[in-house]
């Protein structure tokens, strides 16, 4: 990412992948990527990116790229370099090299320190999920599911209808609509132009207070920045290993196998450890969801109890995290 220009190219910068089919100009024809919360890779195949290819081609043959009002021009020129809290993050790395997730962490980091931050920030670039749809891996415009009850649903959105437009925006591919998605607001509304049975269909999706935050935003690099985490590691039991513990199946239950954070030590959780309940939360999770729910819940300063069987004992302990990031 270094020397990239931010303002040109827009994309889900936690940890995911985004190519982008442009002419010489810098105009952009379509985009090709993203993820959803279940994989980075959901949407990533070879059938895709060859179809995507295949469109990029003839939308190329005749100079049809995107020109809605959402698309980026790219006059102004803007550099992760230009991040004021990256450098302090550079300074720190022998190889200088930005990856895509320092530049969601070093604006994040920018925006606190200017007490400006916001936890529902960290949920940029929604996706189909958002909406209440998935799509289909392959032809990345067509809807494969509709769950009932979300925005979707209500506004008449069915399995198979073809993805044509939103908001007056072409959409081949996962990537284009979520491009349109970053842009909509939280409530907001979103038109979206559907094909069916070889009708073109207009709907109007209005969305909720907080549509854009997902089911699980474990996998987002940048949550630390917005709240404290347990500064711990650790894995989920399997199977037998509860059994033999008698630890119901669906029920949190991880083993500690690195500690990291001082106030984890303070508080008195080993290495070896098994947690099962965690400020209240029983619910079976994997690692990066028990950090994550900290990050997303509590304050810098706060004190939660965290309940551990060790060496066939229960016991409660009560951790305290950092009044201020250590960053």
């Amino acid at each position: 990412m270094n020397g990239i220009n931010l303002e040109l190219f827009q994309f889900e910068f936690d940890l995911t992948w985004m190519s982008f089919f442009m002419d010489a100009e810098n105009r952009i024809y379509t985009r090709y990527g993203g993820r959803d919360d279940s994989s980075p890779e959901s949407h990533l195949n070879r059938n895709s990116l060859l179809a995507t290819m295949r469109s990029a081609l003839a939308l190329h043959k005749v100079q049809d790229v995107l020109k809605s009002r959402l698309e980026p021009t790219g006059r102004t020129v803007r550099t992760p370099e230009q991040i004021p809290t990256m450098r302090a993050m550079l300074a720190k790395r022998k190889n200088k090299c930005i990856h895509c997730h320092d530049v969601k962490v070093a604006s994040l980091r920018h925006l606190r320190n200017q007490d400006k931050l916001q936890r529902h920030m960290v949920f940029t670039y929604p996706t189909a999920a958002n909406l209440g749809i998935t799509v289909s891996p392959d032809r990345q415009s067509v809807i494969r599911t509709v769950k009932p009850g979300t925005p979707a649903a209500r506004a008449g959105v069915r399995r198979g209808d073809t993805i044509l437009r939103a908001e007056d925006h072409r959409v081949l591919t996962l990537g284009d609509l979520s491009h349109v998605l970053e842009k909509t607001a939280d409530p907001g509304r979103l038109s979206l132009e559907l094909k069916r049975n070889g009708r073109v269909i207009p709907v109007r999706l209005d969305l909720p207070t907080g549509w854009r935050k997902s089911t699980d935003p474990s996998w987002r690099e940048s949550l630390h920045v917005v709240g404290p985490g347990c500064g711990l590691w650790g894995r989920r039991l399997n199977a037998n290993e509860r059994r033999r513990l008698k630890l119901a199946p669906g029920k949190l239950a991880l083993k500690v196998t690195f500690i990291w954070g001082p106030h984890t030590r303070k508080a008195g959780i080993r290495v070896g450890d098994i947690i099962v309940r965690l400020d209240g939360q029983a619910r079976d999770m994997t690692i990066k969801q028990l950090n994550a729910h900290p990050m997303l819940n509590k304050a810098w300063g706060d004190t939660i109890p965290v309940v551990l069987r060790r060496k066939g004992r229960e016991l409660t302990v009560r951790m305290t995290f950092p009044r201020r990031p250590a960053d």
